[in-house]
């Protein structure tokens, strides 16, 4: 399955709209990870939240976890070695290789594939592109992505509600 994400700050309502198989929006995500104490939301178009991705703030090295409804917490880890950047997923037992700054990786359950991700410039800015082979994946591995990217481009701007300046011509400045 085929997901597109637009990473722009050109949205009107400062989200991110995940873009489905079948072309229509299907997800949103909000938020975003500046601070320590901030928080990435997937939501459906109709609002209801299905995930959730924060910093955890344990030890020197920055550690995420991803809260997914019904399942169980999953932590994203650096494996710490001078030859290679690999991430570890856990719970799902998921290795991220690939280049992080170049935004193309693969995330791999052994010698498997599960999702691979790459960057393209779109029409109006960067476009993650997600195939994810399984749907239990979809919301681990669009937060994940989206924490990949604020770690090597300038962090968007998600508000967690919609700016209500812009809309209605009010200077909150």
């Amino acid at each position: 399955m085929k997901f597109l994400l637009e990473l722009n700050q050109e949205k009107e309502y400062g989200q991110i709209p995940v873009i489905g198989p079948e072309g229509k929006v299907q997800y949103t995500i909000r938020g975003n990870l500046d601070n320590p104490n901030h928080t990435l939301y997937l939501n459906t178009i109709e609002e209801e939240e299905i995930g959730r991705l924060y910093s955890d703030g344990v030890g020197v090295i920055a550690s995420f976890t991803v809260d997914v409804v019904n399942h169980s917490l999953v932590k994203v880890k650096k494996v710490n070695s001078p030859l290679t950047n690999l991430f570890y997923v856990t719970r799902l037992n998921y290795l991220v290789t690939g280049s992080i700054k170049k935004g193309t990786y693969t995330f791999r359950s052994g010698i498997k594939n599960v999702a691979n991700v790459k960057t393209i410039m779109g029409n109006s800015g960067v476009v993650l592109v997600c195939e994810i082979k399984r749907p239990e994946d979809i919301p681990f591995i669009l937060l994940i992505s989206i924490l990949f990217t604020q770690w090597h481009v300038t962090p968007l701007k998600l508000p967690i509600f919609p700016p209500i300046g812009r809309k209605y011509g009010i200077n909150l400045n």
